[in-house]
């Protein structure tokens, strides 16, 4: 049995009026859970916050004394979620050794009416763990745990979605506190930094600065563009600047070689709904812009994806306010022909969409389309269409993938 609740946060104030020439009564003691300290976890062993407290300021894998004593709790820390475990080191095993994730929390928690004929949480509490997310709360792991479907062998490294070059597709993921992991196809993580919920923008695909090592394109919430060049082992470099005033777009997408000269391209959409190509140089930033057309604020999404039907010129797939999706064939001189429409309404579900090119390992690039709880994988067929291969990855729908 695995219990999953949900609860409304409370928050009480109090104020006393103090008058001249009047005598204010000392407040009364704390009682029940109200003793519990501001930013602490505690534990009681009486119902409601009665009896014995222990006190805690973060998770605790072991309760040493008050183990197996906890009757009632109340986490009053920032993080939203407190898991809590009928065994040490925060082990779920079968439905006698439960876990309980709770969030908002941050009212009192009476554990008695957590039992049936298998299991009972009063009482039988052994260790706990908190997190900003459920994943963080269940897994103590800050990323999401991401699993290249693909058995393919290594391969040379590719033209987008591989930050280390050995062969096969990458993710970055940008949590919900604002860290940004390199994310490896067996499920592990590498920490790149924090203060990335500083960038309003993110996109990658390829090199920009001609050193055959995917770079990272970052857009700060001043309008400044940067450019995080990549190292090839999976993080980034010095960032530089490229230039500021990018809040004016709506959408800054990385979309490879657009114009033939093997360098990688940035579009943009402005508030207008015009569509710009601002060419690579090979160096890193770019050179003039070209308008390719007005319209495009029906578009709400962007996705350089690459080769897409297989006539060697990289393609664009945009979806629409209506929630179409649209292949805006390359013509390899830095615009588009005329679009196809390869999938019906339904994809507004998705916050964002994005490719990291061959992810499954058929020759063929993919698209991602990330919902709220999962992250869901179409394959390329290669002939411009897409195939459903479903939701092969849990996600949290305050984090962000690239």
């Amino acid at each position: 049995m695995r219990i999953s609740l949900r609860s409304a946060l409370v928050s009480a104030a109090a104020a006393i009026g103090l008058l001249a020439g009047v005598t204010v009564p000392a407040a009364a003691a704390s009682s029940g859970y109200d003793r519990c300290p501001k930013g602490k976890i505690c534990l009681f062993d009486g119902a409601y916050g009665a009896g014995a407290m222990a006190t805690y300021s973060g998770s605790k894998p072991s309760l040493g004394s008050f183990d197996n004593k906890a009757s009632s709790l109340i986490n009053r820390t920032a993080s939203d979620y407190i898991c809590v475990y009928t065994r040490s080191s925060y082990q779920y095993i079968d439905d006698v050794h439960d876990v309980l994730m709770w969030t908002g929390s941050h009212e009192g928690l009476d554990l008695a009416g957590f039992h049936d004929a298998n299991s009972h949480l009063s009482n039988n509490v052994s260790s706990f763990r908190l997190g900003d997310t459920l994943h963080s709360c269940l897994t103590g792991l800050d990323y999401m745990e991401w699993y290249n479907s693909s058995n393919y062998d290594a391969r040379p490294a590719r033209t987008f979605g591989d930050l280390n070059a050995d062969g096969r597709s990458d993710l970055l993921f940008r949590s919900r506190n604002g860290r940004l992991w390199f994310l490896r196809g067996d499920g592990t993580g590498t920490l790149i930094g924090a203060g990335w919920n500083s960038m309003t923008a993110l996109t990658r695909h390829g090199d920009l600065n001609g050193d055959g090592k995917e770079d990272l394109l970052a857009r700060d919430a001043s309008g400044v563009l940067w450019m995080y060049p990549g190292n090839g082992k999976g993080w980034f470099g010095t960032r530089a600047k490229i230039g500021a005033g990018w809040n004016s777009m709506r959408r800054v997408t990385a979309a490879g070689d657009l114009n033939g000269d093997g360098k990688g391209d940035l579009l943009a959409a402005d508030a207008s709904g015009v569509l710009w190509i601002y060419p690579g140089n090979g160096k890193g930033w770019f050179g003039t812009r070209a308008k390719i057309g007005a319209g495009w604020n029906s578009i709400n999404a962007l996705v350089g994806i690459g080769s897409f039907n297989k006539d060697t010129t990289n393609d664009l797939i945009a979806r629409d306010t209506a929630g179409k999706l649209w292949l805006y064939p390359g013509n390899g001189k830095g615009w588009f022909g005329t679009r196809t429409l390869i999938g019906t309404g339904g994809w507004q579900r998705f916050r964002s969409l994005f490719s990291v090119g061959d992810a499954t390992g058929d020759g063929n690039n993919d698209l991602f389309g990330e919902g709220r709880g999962t992250l869901d994988l179409y394959g390329g067929t290669g002939r411009g269409t897409l195939t459903n291969r479903g939701s092969d990855y849990q996600w949290d729908d305050r984090e962000t993938a690239l």
